[in-house]
């Protein structure tokens, strides 16, 4: 079964190019070319799928995008890393530490404080560098 993606009008860009696009408008977050290098065939993958077919969607802006990667690795737990990434590209595509704040404390009553307050400490961290 092959699933198609949606694309815009006059849109003739691959999804690789898409990918890349998108992840030069995050400021290369998660992980920048050498992470995705490392990762071979999976990097392709994340580029290519993750970042051009899903991420690059219309329908919901980046910004958005991102606060919703965020509450949902924070409410998974035990993604701190790729929570990190995602802190740093929600703030590449103009989230406010305040919106990122108030993205985590609404993670609370549904995943558990624990999860929330570990999501805070690494947006702590990230306000720190």
């Amino acid at each position: 079964m092959q699933v198609s993606v949606p694309v815009q009008p006059g849109d003739t860009e691959s999804r690789r190019e898409r990918g890349l696009a998108r992840l030069a408008e995050l400021g290369d977050e998660p992980g920048g070319d050498e992470f995705l290098a490392r990762l071979g065939d999976l990097g392709d993958l994340t580029v290519d799928f993750v970042f051009g077919d899903v991420h690059a969607r219309p329908g919901l802006p980046v910004r958005e995008r991102e606060l919703v990667i965020v509450a949902v690795l924070t409410a998974l737990g035990g993604l701190e890393p790729q929570v990190r990434a995602h802190i740093r590209a929600a703030r590449a595509a103009g989230v406010t530490d305040a919106e990122l704040e108030e993205t985590l404390i609404q993670v609370a009553p549904y995943a558990g404080f624990p999860r929330a307050i570990n999501g805070i400490k690494l947006l702590r961290e990230e306000q720190g560098r």
